[in-house]
């Protein structure tokens, strides 16, 4: 079971961290669009990427759903895991109100009592960092140090910046279509030349488990593909859908796995604050360093 939960957060983690034809084409329309755009597949992706530099908070709901499998034959363990987030970040004055629902019914170890884990965390610079004990259903404030690292690990689910960077080099490879309000970019990132994209995120996932061997050795892609909705207006990236079946080895062990996650990103520059209820400042019970 260990070995399993291990996996798993190998591949959630993965998944929720993965976040263009000819690029001197436009945008195919899809059925039922009348409003067009001659605006390259080129074009439109440096304004996206452009338009992240000018936002300054935003919100995300993500969406992610797993099968998977462990074994092979008679001996396979299957589970089912079903991860739902919010994230509402700002970045002067810095802030973060973070919460995270997972529930996996097939995952469960001896001795517990249900099948969900949430965590719900508030951070800003002025008053710390604030998270919920769902153990205990109490709050505590655990040291100013971790600030920048939480921040760092948990904030990019707000911001499509970095999915956009990763996925730069691969401009030519993105299928460019069209809606009245949106660009679709899709990419099927299934072969080896995209295997650098996939081992790197992989690895960031995989970097505090301290596996005895790198199971990105014996990994197998089947489908891996991303899809991003970019307004035709503003530029901003809007969702992002990524698809992912893969069988991979860890420690003599082989997984396959089915995961679909869906980001929706919404509140471009509407948020001014993350205010921290003082309820919860002032009863959180303070963990020393």
């Amino acid at each position: 079971m260990k070995v399993m939960n291990k996996f798993f957060k190998v591949l959630s983690v993965g998944a929720l961290a993965l976040t263009l034809a000819a690029c001197n084409s436009s945008a195919s329309p899809t059925k039922g669009t009348t409003k067009t755009s001659d605006l390259s597949l080129e074009q439109v992706y440096d304004k996206a990427v452009k338009r992240q530099e000018d936002i300054k908070s935003a919100s995300a709901k993500a969406e992610v759903t797993q099968e998977a499998k462990m074994g092979s034959g008679d001996k396979a363990e299957s589970f089912t895991s079903d991860t739902k987030m919010d994230v509402d970040v700002v970045t002067d004055p810095l802030g973060m109100h973070f919460s995270m629902t997972t529930t996996a019914p097939d995952m469960l170890d001896e001795g517990d009592k249900n099948n969900e884990a949430s965590v719900e965390m508030y951070m800003n610079k002025d008053q710390g960092i604030f998270v919920k004990d769902e153990t205990s259903n109490q709050w505590l404030k655990l040291p100013s140090d971790d600030f920048d690292s939480i921040l760092k690990e948990t904030s990019s689910a707000a911001n499509a910046k970095e999915q956009l960077e990763q996925l730069k080099k691969f401009v030519g490879d993105f299928k460019f279509e069209q809606t009245d309000d949106a660009y679709v970019l899709t990419l099927d990132a299934k072969g080896d030349k995209f295997k650098e994209l996939i081992d790197s995120e992989m690895e960031k996932s995989m970097k505090d488990l301290n596996l005895q061997e790198n199971p990105l050795d014996n990994l197998t892609i089947n489908k891996m593909d991303y899809v991003l909705y970019i307004d035709k207006e503003t530029f901003d990236t809007n969702k992002i859908d990524v698809n992912m079946d893969l069988k991979i080895k860890v420690e003599d062990e082989e997984f396959s796995s089915k995961t679909k996650t869906v980001v929706t990103y919404t509140e471009f520059n509407n948020l001014k604050t993350i205010d921290i209820p003082q309820e919860i400042i002032d009863n959180a019970t303070t963990i020393e360093q």
